[in-house]
């Protein structure tokens, strides 16, 4: 998804969050909202009433047909009613908008009446000597009151389509440089690994071209000098095919991670068998290995750890020195993940370059005027597939010479 698309999608989802906010405080605030509506409302009829003075009853002529009111003496006698007899109607001064209305000059109550058996607001207020009161049905739809609300979450949804249409606009050049600048660096990187690529491997072509070329060119060669030549050519062969499948490993990795498949995989039997297999290349250097690990599962890809353990063994081979000691070992992190410590007591590698031997072909400076074999990428591989099983790697010096690598590995699912 691009940037701008990201960006739209954001604000709309903040502008949502917030209309929704909005509206579910309106609605748990329906209720004292209305109130207050109310008792603004029928404060006004309660002035008019007062003001008509001899004429109150002619006044409620032009109220509302749901409007009720009442005139009630000081002592709580019903004096005048709109809708019942006062004759029939009992004393009133118990009532809470009466007593309230008596201590502060009005009040106000929500009730059911005791007369009709409605839900009421009721509003009282002081007229000399007299108390006018008046209600309304509180039960009524609550859209009438939350018009206003409704009319400005309708005000907030037009500024979001025009915030949105304003800023899709205005981000598209944006977009598109940024786009750009993408597009710029992907083919920067990859023609920069296609260099790398190319120079690396020119040198094993270059040495297999050279030995043959010579076998051609000089058929006087003794036959031990023949068959020389013919070996030094097969090893830059095993060179090149080591190179071009680490590659093909890397690409697989970063474009097609999919492809590898995940299944329950033992973590010692498989750096057991990767010692078995190399087990003349590592007597050969004299290198003596410390097996802490435990027979524990880990759900990943077969292939990728065991490629980690194979990797790590070949660059102990070239870079630690003869009789050098590897130590592996296994613990649990905090949050779960398998935390796996691999450290070897050679030459180590200086502070400067930890974080540099995972970059592709890079070359530590003790190294780059000698030829050293394998394809330069194995470090790389081994740090996306740690990455491939959602954990981390860094490399560390060891106190007293060495160069450890601390990874974790997490569960796939």
């Amino acid at each position: 998804m691009s940037y701008r698309n990201r960006l739209v999608l954001y604000v709309a989802a903040v502008f949502t969050v917030f209309a929704l906010i909005s509206l579910l405080v309106g609605l748990a605030n329906g209720e004292r909202y209305k109130q207050s509506v109310m008792k603004s409302r029928l404060s006004g009829y309660a002035q008019m009433v007062a003001d008509a003075d001899a004429d109150a009853v002619s006044v409620t002529e032009y109220f509302p047909d749901d409007l009720r009111v009442t005139i009630i003496a000081a002592d709580g006698d019903v004096v005048y009613d709109s809708e019942n007899r006062t004759d029939e109607m009992e004393n009133h001064l118990d009532r809470p908008e009466i007593r309230e209305c008596l201590r502060r000059g009005e009040g106000t109550a929500l009730r059911r009446s005791d007369t009709s058996g409605g839900r009421y607001f009721y509003y009282a207020r002081e007229d000399d000597g007299n108390i006018v009161r008046v209600a309304q049905n509180f039960d009524v739809d609550l859209d009438d009151f939350l018009s206003t609300d409704w009319m400005f979450l309708l005000f907030e949804f037009l500024l979001l389509l025009f915030s949105l249409f304003l800023l899709y606009f205005m981000t598209e050049r944006y977009g598109r440089k940024e786009e750009e600048r993408a597009d710029i660096e992907t083919r920067r990187l990859k023609h920069e690994m296609t260099g790398n690529i190319s120079h690396e491997l020119k040198t094993p072509v270059s040495s297999i071209q050279g030995y043959l070329e010579t076998i051609v060119n000089h058929p006087e060669l003794s036959e031990d000098r023949r068959r020389l030549f013919i070996e030094r050519s097969y090893l830059q062969s095993l060179r090149l095919s080591d190179m071009i499948t680490d590659i093909s490993t890397i690409t697989k990795l970063e474009e097609a991670p999919e492809q590898f498949k995940v299944m329950p995989v033992n973590i010692k039997v498989v750096f057991e068998e990767v010692l078995e297999e190399m087990s003349d290349a590592v007597a050969s250097h004299g290198i003596q290995v410390e097996n802490n690990l435990q027979p524990l599962c880990v759900r990943g890809n077969y292939s990728l750890i065991y490629s980690i353990f194979r990797n790590l063994i070949e660059n102990t081979m070239k870079y630690a020195g003869d009789g050098s000691c590897v130590h592996v070992s296994y613990s649990r992190s905090q949050d779960g993940a398998h935390c796996i410590d691999y450290y070897d007591t050679g030459r180590g590698v200086a502070d400067d370059e930890l974080d540099k031997i995972f970059e592709r072909f890079y070359r530590l400076d003790a190294d780059r005027g000698k030829p050293v074999g394998g394809s330069g990428l194995g470090l790389s591989i081994v740090r996306n597939a740690v990455l491939f099983h959602k954990g981390s790697i860094r490399a560390y010096r060891v106190p007293g010479g060495g160069l450890g690598f601390r990874f974790t590995l997490k569960d796939l699912k």
